[in-house]
């Protein structure tokens, strides 16, 4: 795969400030003992073929870091320098592009970290540490090196996967924080070990087989994390894909209304893990339709009441559907809630404002947002400033404007095309009639008939032609109810 340019002149950069960097310390610093560094390099090597897969996309972790830090503490900044680039050479699966920077990367961040060690008194020859001195003149410089050479690399990866993909600087750097600093900060503890293993038990080389253990089992520990985060993606795909099987008009709905549930999230700030969460609730939100019989779902002419309230009740029979997979979450009140309002006139339960649980207030102006720039049979996507517009008039009563806000400010830094969706060749969808209500459990109010609305289908309440054609009466407040098939 060809990098872009802007990848390209990135990655040169780091390099030429690599290469400057070496130039520099090298000549510089005291020269480490060879069987030091060929010891703490084989199991660097071993470290980087053990690379896991995050949650973020193109950001790999390995525990080599806890071999690059015990190294620059053992052999001075030329062994660390040595060993990281070594260990990237031999590590499988990169790309030139990517070894590359990751070469770069490793030499900066140790120069850095080097200044941050001998800062805050570390010394790289001499007697060994006394064990009464080891707070001081080890504990201490080794956290100064450890919080140096991840913000470093955070940094840095942020700082490419910007320019790759476009995702806004901060909300990466935001990300790799929240995620990582505690792993590495167990990192931090292990290479410690290693350290006062080697140099003040006297150990010696050999502390590297003791510590290839826990090594090793933090490293199982992550691919576990990460095999068991895939297996959920995998199991949220296998469920979309039947409901995109039984209603392929609104196929590349639930994955475009999950990402724009994970714009909203990350503007918010959310957490990685609950931006996961939320991730999977916008995959997820229409999975009750499996449920809906398929003539429902593809009739194209008028629904009968009794249809109709079979379709307005996939978020119950969604929340049925997967209520026992544990790894949910939070999602599990988003798939039942989605179509409540902040008026208390949704549905299922006729919920008020701040009792609609967050996730689902978000999946609902995701939803709408999907609806409205995406392409039907019956009309033409709107442009993304037209369904902000609609989605600005109808905060307040149907969503929640804190959220419509943050859409607002994603999308300044993550453009969005609209889509197209169906064949087109027939329309599906026909007003409801106006006496049909929405379905609601126990003692919820009951919506009006002037409600009845399609939340995919906000239309803008001067335009009456195109009130019409979504269900409104051009003279009732918008209101979602389901209507015909769709992504209701």
């Amino acid at each position: 795969m060809r990098e872009s340019p802007r990848v390209v002149a990135y990655v040169a950069t780091t390099t030429l400030l690599a290469l400057a960097c070496v130039v520099v310390v090298v000549p510089t610093a005291p020269a480490p003992d060879p069987w030091t560094v060929g010891m703490l390099t084989a199991v660097g090597v071993a470290g980087a073929r053990s690379l896991v897969k995050r949650l973020m996309n193109g950001v790999d972790v390995s525990v080599m870091f806890i071999i690059e830090l015990a190294a620059l503490v053992l052999t001075g900044p030329t062994g660390a320098i040595l060993v990281g680039v070594a260990a990237i050479a031999f590590a499988s699966g990169m790309p030139l592009v990517v070894r590359t920077f990751n070469a770069a990367k490793q030499v900066l961040q140790v120069a850095l970290a080097s200044v941050a060690f001998t800062a805050l008194g570390g010394e790289w020859t001499g007697p060994s540490h006394g064990h009464d001195s080891i707070p001081r003149d080890l504990g201490l410089p080794m956290l100064g090196v450890i919080v140096t050479m991840f913000l470093f690399s955070a940094v840095a990866v942020a700082g490419i996967v910007h320019i790759d993909t476009r995702t806004p600087f901060g909300e990466v750097f935001a990300g790799i924080v929240r995620s990582l600093s505690v792993p590495y900060v167990g990192y931090g503890v292990l290479a410690l070990l290693l350290v006062v293993l080697w140099d003040d038990a006297g150990v010696g080389p050999l502390s590297a087989a003791l510590v290839l253990a826990p090594l090793f089992v933090a490293r199982w520990a992550f691919a576990q994390y990460a095999a068991q985060h895939a297996a959920h993606e995998r199991t949220v795909a296998a469920l979309v894909t039947a409901v995109e099987a039984k209603d392929h008009y609104t196929r590349g709905h639930s994955d475009r209304v999950a990402r724009a549930s994970v714009l909203i999230g990350r503007t918010l700030g959310l957490s990685q893990q609950r931006t996961s969460t939320l991730h999977f609730a916008g995959m997820l939100h229409d999975i009750g339709k499996i449920g809906v019989p398929t003539p429902v779902l593809q009739k194209t002419g008028p629904l009968t009441d009794a249809e109709f309230e079979t379709i307005a009740r996939h978020p119950v029979r969604g929340l049925e559907m997967v209520r026992e997979i544990e790894f949910l979450g939070e999602a599990l009140q988003a798939i039942l809630h989605h179509h409540e309002r902040l008026d208390g006139r949704g549905y299922p339960m006729g919920m008020h404002g701040m009792e609609i649980p967050e996730f689902a207030r978000i999946i609902a102006v995701a939803d709408a947002f999907d609806a409205m720039t995406s392409t039907r049979s019956y009309r033409g996507a709107r442009s993304v400033e037209a369904a902000l517009t609609e989605l600005r008039a109808c905060t307040g009563t149907q969503f929640d404007p804190r959220f419509v806000l943050a859409l607002e400010q994603a999308l300044e830094r993550s453009p969005w095309e609209p889509e197209v969706e169906g064949d087109g060749t027939a329309p599906r969808f026909e007003t409801a009639p106006a006496s049909r209500a929405s379905v609601v459990q126990h003692d919820a109010p009951r919506p009006t008939p002037a409600d009845d609305v399609d939340v995919d289908d906000v239309d803008d309440a001067d335009e009456a032609d195109e009130a019409d054609d979504a269900g409104r009466r051009p003279d009732a407040g918008p209101h979602p109810v389901p209507t015909q098939g769709g992504s209701t």
